[in-house]
Parts: structure tokens; sequence; C-alpha cells
């Protein structure tokens, strides 16, 4: 009998590369993989969940790991060296800094919208103090499916929401997915979500088009199944 590995025994999660020579394989149909599943890597337990999805890119200041968590565990980095300081303090409170990015981070979304107009309906006056889930919003344009991907401004405490001159100190985005549930059924579920300072604007534009992306290839190929697996113990989850 073979000696049982830490991937058998829970104690490391086992990667899985989502891309081979350029190709991806989502449930066994292999194809041409897209410039965002590049260098995307899924860890699985011992179960056959995927705990979680990262990759890895280039910074201006080095290098961001980016990670998709698809369970509720406790997630600990070791071994990270500290961030450089993107900007001065100071600057990061001033609120003509916090305005430019404001402005860097509406002309980056509002670009995606139009790029992907087609397929995408984007919505940048929203108003989370009502119905909607942020004030910038992506969402599927003739499919009603649930899956969004959507941000709403940070605002000091004691702001005035009547003061058109407010300035928010920063973002938090949440993105739904539909999710494949045991049962064989789809519904639309938070996969990620986090917050975002004014110096980190780039990468929440790099987030939001990284969905934006994925929704659009699965609009355009219906007969593919994107959606990731919520899976109960001793169920495989497909491979890509």
């Amino acid at each position: 009998m073979a000696e049982l590995t830490p991937y058998d025994t829970g104690e490391r999660l086992e990667p899985h590369v989502w891309v081979t020579n350029g190709i991806v394989v989502p449930g066994g149909r292999p194809r041409f993989a897209e410039e965002s599943e590049f260098g995307r890597v899924d860890f699985d337990a011992d179960d056959g969940t995927t705990v979680l999805t990262l990759h890895v890119q280039r910074a201006d200041n080095g290098y961001r790991m980016v990670v998709d968590q698809h369970r509720e565990e406790y997630l600990h980095v070791v071994g990270q060296n500290e961030p450089p300081m993107l900007v001065d303090p100071a600057l990061a409170q001033d609120a003509e800094y916090r305005t430019r990015q404001m402005m860097l981070l509406d002309a980056g979304l509002s670009y995606i919208g139009k790029t992907y107009g087609e397929d995408i309906f984007y919505a940048d006056d929203g108003d989370p103090t009502a119905f909607s889930l942020g004030n910038y919003t992506f969402q599927p344009l003739m499919v009603n499916d649930g899956t969004v991907f959507a941000i709403e401004e940070a605002y000091e405490r004691g702001t005035d929401w009547a003061d058109d001159e407010r300035v928010p100190i920063g973002w938090t985005w949440l993105q739904k997915d539909l999710v494949r549930l045991p049962d064989g059924t789809q519904r639309a579920e938070i996969t990620a979500q986090g917050e975002t300072i004014p110096s980190d604007i780039d990468s929440l534009i790099d987030r939001a088009r990284t969905w934006v992306e994925q929704t659009v290839r699965r609009l355009q190929t219906p007969d593919i199944d994107f959606s990731p697996y919520r899976n109960p113990p001793g169920r495989d989850t497909p491979s890509r």
C-alpha cells in the first residue's frame, strides 16, 4: 500500500495549474487560454474542493499576489516582505490627492464599461444608501443572473452625504459569481470582496477588468461551464 502523501492527509493543499503550453482545460474540454488565466493556480484540499486560487503579477513597487478564497477558513500569509511606502502618509490623507485617485478610478472603470458595453451594463451613479450594491457596478447586459462586480466609496465617519464635494478615503468592493451547488443548480454568491486604499487604485481597476473579461467570456460561450463548484466533503472538483 502506497504511503499517504501530505496531499492525501490534507496537511498540504495540492496545486493545479490552469494553463499548460497555452491551453486550459475546463471540465475536460481543452481550449486556448485567455490572458487573464495565465499564472493562475488552484490549491485543493484532500476532499477535492478548491480552497483558493492565486496568481502573482508585476506591480509598480515589486510583485502583487492576488488570492481568491473559495472557503471561509482564515488565511495567514507568512514570509511576505513589508510593502514599501507607496505614498507619504500625509499625502494619503490629502483631499487633493484622493480626488485625483478618484478620478483615475472613474476613468479606468468607464473605459472598461465602454470597451465591453455590448455584453456588460456599467453604472457609475449607484446609491448604496438606497438599493444599489455600489457607486460603480458591472452586470451582464442581457442576463439577469445576479452576478455583479460592485464598488462602494468609503468616507470618514460623520461625512455629510449631502455634500457634493465629499471625497472618499477608500473603496470597498465585492464580486458575485455563479456557483454550482451539489444538486447541479447554480446560484449567484459572493466569491470575493475587499478594500482598496487610494494609492492602490490600479489593482482595483485590474480586478474589475478581470471580472468583466471572465463574465464576457462566460456569456459568449454558454456551452462551457465556468462556474466554480461548492462541493460537500468527498466530492471532486471538476478539473479546468
